[in-house]
């Protein structure tokens, strides 16, 4: 009776699990939990299993359940056909379709990959990602279904600790059994008197290593010359080789289409479109949505503890979006009807000479984006943007910096912020040109006669210009702001009374204070040279044995044409001879 009783129940419990959606089935597998939609859904499409199209597609296209080939459009559609739900979980089907091993002359713990991610309408979508090896690990055993569990850094943390304290206990007596704690059931050894304390909580050595060894995510996105331009790549890996460990991925935001000019049909690309024409195929909605899944991909696939989005010119108005939280006409679907990926919900944000972007939709009082994150947590995000003092596009004129600037201060959602106009620079000065090779100019006299003496020119600068002061900048506020574990603690940069100088709006030239002027030093040195006494010779005077080389140094200083009082005599001593100097100079002074 009571077997029966027993297989009822878990019959019972079969059925209930077997009620339940594959895709909540997957959510609770991984530890994430599914979030309520219908308050988004039309009132047709509510307690359905899927959403219907949108309503102005095709009504014939609908019911055959086809969809456009690949290729049709620039939106990018793909060819499997039917109307089903996208992926359950975005990001997790990431596949690596390419890697450039052995293709850099430069040997660094950095790994380049072409990776392959579905994108905005179901279509796959590469993308450039430069890791740490280390950061590989998740990737390479699938993702977040790999992950052990849902423990938390603070969690290791204990169980670092309490494994270092269980290994060091040992029996005090032969007839102790080691390790054994009377009396604490719950294994946390409250009453032990062994403990290391100096090593014992979040704020201790082994939980500054777990801090530091937190992999970050770096969305960056791309100007309109696409992921894989030189620049863009070059740009990528310099953020990967200063911020390690992390995963800086790069997602093809044109589709394999990026903006080329003609050199022979100047204003004109292959196809014979202008810059507009270009532009208009690659939808807001779309880019939009590929920005997000990306952002998926470095959290599903890559276990990272947070995202920051970096962007460049085109890239850099996307990543103001994304910190806002901003949805293009507000729709969460993706182009073809489905629900779209989660918000990207950066903790930091960069960008820089950003464009295409309307600045009052983003940030202050008046904001279009969201004031929650996915997990209904208030929206906190730290931004920082760069601008060029001479740049004319429209969203990235000082003007511009000024504007954006305001609205920042005025947005609660703004935990910190920074903005910094860099002054007689241009247009894409940080990045633009990053694979340029050096050019070499032909040294003058002096400049011959110092690269032999000195090993440098005349002018020897510690730095090597805004662009690099800007990449400094840059990642050193992704640094502080997009930390997890132990976060960086103090007032915000732009609230606090010892940086005013931070908090100006053009960007001090720090130029001049890094530089060395040769000559000018070696022209110092000769107008200020002061002969040392004695010669520069060292002399102790309370040693008898170097008393009679002492009186010889000190008659020699003395002027050969002196006649008087003062006059040192061949019989004077040490003590004389020294008096008669001191007496004739109230200067002098060896000693």
């Amino acid at each position: 009776k009571q077997d029966s009783v027993m297989e009822v129940d878990v019959m019972e419990g079969a059925e209930v699990n077997e009620q339940k959606s594959k895709a909540r089935r997957l959510a609770e597998k991984n530890g994430k939990e599914l979030i309520d939609v219908t308050a988004y859904l039309d009132e047709e499409d509510k307690g359905k299993a899927t959403r219907s199209l949108n309503n102005n597609q095709d009504q014939n296209e609908e019911d055959e359940g086809t969809l456009h080939q690949e290729g049709d459009d620039d939106d990018g559609n793909n060819d499997d056909g039917g109307t089903g739900i996208g992926p359950e979980v975005w990001g997790l089907d990431a596949k690596i379709v390419d890697d450039y091993e052995g293709r850099s002359v430069v040997v660094d713990s950095l790994s380049r990959l072409n990776v392959e991610f579905t994108g905005s309408n179901q279509t796959k979508v590469n993308a450039y990602v430069v890791a740490s090896r280390d950061a590989l690990r998740y990737f390479l055993a699938g993702g977040s279904q790999a992950q052990n569990g849902t423990s938390t850094a603070e969690d290791q943390l204990r169980e670092i600790q309490m494994r270092r304290e269980r290994a060091a206990k040992v029996p005090s007596r032969l007839e102790d059994n080691a390790g054994v704690d009377e009396g604490d059931e719950t294994g946390l050894y409250k009453n032990i008197i062994e403990r290391d304390f100096s090593d014992w909580g979040k704020f201790t050595q082994t939980g500054v290593q777990l801090s530091a060894s937190e992999v970050q995510g770096v969305l960056l996105l791309s100007d309109v010359y696409g992921a894989f331009s030189d620049d863009t790549m070059a740009l990528a890996e310099k953020i990967a080789f200063e911020c390690q460990p992390v995963v800086v991925m790069v997602p093809d935001l044109f589709r394999n289409s990026p903006w080329k000019e003609e050199k022979s049909t100047p204003g004109l690309n292959a196809k014979g479109q202008s810059y507009e024409e270009w532009r208009a195929q690659h939808s807001d909605l779309r880019v939009s949505i590929d920005i997000r899944a990306a952002a998926a991909c470095l959290r599903e696939r890559y276990g990272v503890s947070s995202v920051t989005v970096w962007g460049t010119c085109y890239g850099g108005g996307r990543a103001l979006e994304a910190a806002s939280g901003y949805l293009p006409d507000g729709n969460i679907h993706d182009v073809d009807g489905r629900i779209g990926p989660p918000l990207v919900d950066p903790m930091a944000a960069i960008a820089w000479y950003p464009t295409r972007y309307d600045a009052t939709k983003l940030f202050g009082p008046k904001h279009k984006g969201s004031t929650f994150d996915v997990n209904g947590n208030k929206r906190q995000v730290a931004v920082m943007t760069v601008f060029a003092g001479e740049d004319i596009l429209p969203g990235a004129t000082p003007e511009d910096a000024a504007k954006l600037k305001s609205l920042l201060e005025q947005d609660n959602r703004v935990n910190d912020q920074m903005v910094k106009v860099f002054p007689d620079v241009q247009h894409g000065f940080a990045h633009i040109g990053l694979t340029a090779p050096e050019t070499e100019e032909e040294p003058d006299s002096f400049g011959k006669f110092v690269d032999g003496e000195f090993g440098g020119a005349g002018k020897v600068t510690l730095d090597s210009g805004d662009a690099d002061v800007a990449c400094l900048l840059s990642t050193a506020w992704m640094e502080t702001y997009s930390r997890v574990f132990l976060p960086t603690t103090g007032p915000a940069v732009s609230k606090d009374d010892n940086e005013e100088e931070w908090q100006k709006l053009e960007m001090k030239d720090v130029s001049p204070e890094t530089s060395r002027d040769v000559r000018g030093e070696m022209e110092d040195a000769l107008d200020n040279f002061v002969e040392e006494p004695l010669g520069g010779r060292r002399i102790d005077q309370t040693d008898e044995s170097q008393k009679e080389e002492l009186a010889k140094i000190l008659i020699g200083m003395q002027d050969e044409n002196e006649v008087g009082p003062y006059t040192i005599e061949p019989d004077d001593d040490l003590t004389t001879i020294y008096a008669k100097l001191k007496a004739s100079d109230e200067n002098f002074q060896i000693f």
